[in-house]
């Protein structure tokens, strides 16, 4: 289900619904382009416990911001009842247009001046159904990124010079322990009460920080 991410970065209040007793959820829109036209979407719906409630995807035309924004939208149209909903995705197009531009786009009917001609905008037809399902749910979205910092172990042996390098590595801290197990009430790590900290409290939000390395070492 979901993938622990490096980075949590930018989270947004897209729209801010006021519901009581609501159910939150971890919503995590995913797609992938096999060409320029058409690819595959996937979205994973979670409790805020954890538990998985849904998970689908399919393949479909449309190039990569076409693809991710179809998994928000049947995500979002996947929930039964007002909830809150934190959603994730590494798609730049998608979180920045869900709190940047869509408000623009609803006050001009979704569509724009080209030319001296008044068009639909990119992916209109999808656009005003996420409009519509953000007038149910209140959502909150972060833009997730990751990078390949290491590719593991070398299956060559290590040269005389490497072993050299290894040695003068300094280590300030020992490293810690296996962690004893988790608690079965509310959230399960660290990551996902962080991230669903502005569903659940009772005043104002706070503005967020970055998630770091440290806050999952003192998940343990």
């Amino acid at each position: 289900m979901l993938n622990t991410p490096s980075t949590v970065a930018n989270a947004r209040i897209t729209t801010v619904h006021d519901t009581e007793k609501c159910s939150d959820y971890l919503l995590v829109c995913e797609a992938t382009a096999s060409s320029l036209t058409e690819g595959t979407w996937r979205f994973s719906l979670e409790s805020s416990d954890g538990e998985p409630v849904f998970d689908a995807g399919d393949s479909d035309l449309g190039d990569l911001n076409r693809l991710t924004l179809l998994a928000a939208v049947r995500g979002l149209e996947s929930i039964d009842g007002p909830s809150s909903v934190t959603l994730l995705s590494h798609n730049r197009y998608l979180v920045r247009s869900l709190s940047d531009s869509l408000p623009r786009w609803r006050e001009n009917n979704f569509v724009w001046e080209h030319f001296g001609r008044r068009i639909d905008v990119q992916h209109a037809d999808l656009w005003r159904r996420v409009d519509r399902a953000l007038c149910i749910h209140r959502v909150e979205a972060c833009l997730v990124s990751s990078r390949l910092v290491s590719v593991g172990a070398s299956p060559t042996t290590p040269s005389a010079e490497e072993n050299q390098n290894l040695s003068n590595i300094r280590i300030d801290s020992p490293h810690r322990g296996p962690g004893g197990p988790r608690g079965s009430n509310g959230p399960t790590d660290q990551l996902r009460r962080w991230l669903l900290r502005g569903n659940v409290s009772d005043g104002p939000q706070e503005s967020r920080r970055r998630f770091t390395a440290k806050d999952l070492i003192e998940s343990r």
